[in-house]
């Protein structure tokens, strides 16, 4: 992987054996999420399962980290991601990306919000069973117009009352929509393209 990219990720811990171990927190109140692998697929954003597939896969992917003295040196990244998720019944449970993805072929129907947040756009894809999740990269977005003026409270507030639509915000980067039709998710498009531009 030549490409230049940001990593996105909830925690970054420098182990004993000098590799940097990357940690993604999900969480869920609707879903039972160590048990739907399928429900964790679509709550990964293009992105960052873009470079979370690449380290699986056993690209070399390094990143400058200060050592104990202050230092800048190169140290690699794992080639494994865990997950943090909340298990229902109390507690975190810890997975392995790879073991959830590894199998994991789940195609979604979706569309890219443009202009939200540039390389990071959202994304809103269909569930089988007819609901949606709207998931963001970071939240709040890197490439944001408002940029540090972007207040989450608002725009969650804002969308969560948008249409008819029963949206939730499920998590910091995802939104649950029970459902929607057709123009529900145009009216959601439409606040994602223009929210803080007007």
């Amino acid at each position: 992987m030549s490409d230049s990219f940001q990593i996105s990720c909830d925690n970054m811990v420098l182990s004993k054996d000098g590799k940097m171990h990357l940690y993604e927190s999900m969480y869920s109140g609707f879903c039972d999420l160590a048990n739907e692998p399928m429900e964790i697929a679509a709550r990964i954003h293009p992105s960052k399962r873009k470079v979370f597939d690449a380290l699986v896969d056993g690209e070399n992917i390094e990143i400058a980290v200060r050592n104990d003295h202050g230092e800048l040196a190169k140290a690699s990244i794992h080639r494994d991601i865990t997950l943090h998720l909340n298990d229902r019944r109390g507690g975190i449970r810890d997975v392995s990306y790879a073991s959830v993805m590894g199998g994991n072929n789940a195609k979604f129907a979706e569309v890219h919000a443009r202009g939200f947040d540039a390389n990071g756009e959202p994304v809103i894809r269909q569930m089988p069973d007819r609901s949606f999740r709207l998931v963001f990269c970071t939240m709040p977005p890197r490439a944001h117009v408002l940029g540090d003026a972007f207040d989450m409270d608002d725009f969650g507030a804002r969308l969560t009352r948008l249409t008819k639509a029963r949206i939730t915000w499920d998590d910091r980067d995802v939104f649950h929509i029970a459902n929607a039709g057709e123009a529900d998710i145009r009216a959601i498009l439409h606040f994602l393209q223009t929210y803080g531009k007007d």
